[in-house]
This record gives C-alpha cells, structure tokens and sequence, in this order.
C-alpha cells in the first residue's frame, strides 16, 4: 500500500482548517463540511481550539483514493505554534501552502515558502478566500511570482 502526507500549511487565519473540511467533504470522508466559527471540524479536536477559532495542534485526518492511503495534517497557522509546523515537515510528501486572497503574502508564508523549498518538499499554492470582500487575486498573484515563487502560474476551478 502507498501512503501519501500531505501538509496544509499558511499563516493564520489563511483558511488551512476550512481547506481540510473542504478535502475531507469532496473525498466522501464527510457528509457536511464544519465551520470553525462553529466549533465543528474534524481537525480543531481541543477545547481551546474551538472556543479561539484557532489550530494549535497539528492533527492528521486519513482517507483512502483507490489504494492509496492519503494522510493530510492540518498546521497552526499562528506564530506562536510554529514549532508544532516544524515537525510535521518531518514526514511530508509534499504541501499546500494556503494564501489569503484579501491578506496576500504574509511574513509567515514567505518563512513557510523557504522552509519548503529548502526541505525540498513540491508545494502547491493556493489561493483562498477569492470570493470575500477585499479580495484582490490580481495582486496576490504578482506577490507570489516576485516574493515567492516566479514559476508560479495561475488555474482555476469553480466547484
């Protein structure tokens, strides 16, 4: 059997959570996808996690596509906890580094983007929150080519 580990990773508030809710949905895991301003995801399991909106423990949900295992750890996003985002790189097949499509480029996410490349981990940048006011993917878009990445190239899907 294959196993495949796949690390959500981005500054906080970037979506990381919503992201895996969204996964664990369109791969039949679960039937409703959780909201973490409502306390239930299948990621956010503490107490504290829940009552702050906020991941402070990295946790694995795990699902099968054919015969592959697929493993997906959902990161703190949060500085304070970047420690816990350290140790996850440890076991990763690769990454989904998540950027905010109102924040743009965040200090963490360039420290995230190097710690990736340097690690050799194969990211995938994804855009979020494109449908929430202020968001700017034009803008965002320019900043990962000149900050991050100038291979990066722009698809879209519409679910």
């Amino acid at each position: 059997m294959t196993t495949i580990t796949i690390g959500i990773v981005a500054h906080v508030d970037a979506g990381k959570t919503s992201l895996t809710e969204r996964i664990l949905y369109e791969t039949n895991v679960i039937k409703e996808i959780g909201r973490v301003d409502s306390g239930n995801t299948q990621t956010d399991s503490m107490e504290l996690e829940r009552q702050r909106g906020i991941t402070i423990k990295a946790s694995v949900v795990s699902f099968f596509i054919d015969d592959v295992k697929v493993n997906v750890i959902d990161t703190p996003g949060h500085a304070d906890f970047i420690a816990e985002v350290e140790r996850s790189f440890r076991v990763l097949d690769g990454a989904i580094l998540v950027i905010s499509a109102v924040e743009g480029v965040q200090a963490q996410t360039k420290i995230l983007m190097r710690t990736l490349q340097k690690l050799n981990i194969p990211t995938i940048l994804f855009v979020n929150k494109i449908d929430r006011s202020g968001a700017n993917t034009e803008k965002v878009m320019k900043q990962i080519k000149e900050v991050l990445s100038n291979e990066a190239f722009p698809f879209y899907s519409v679910l």
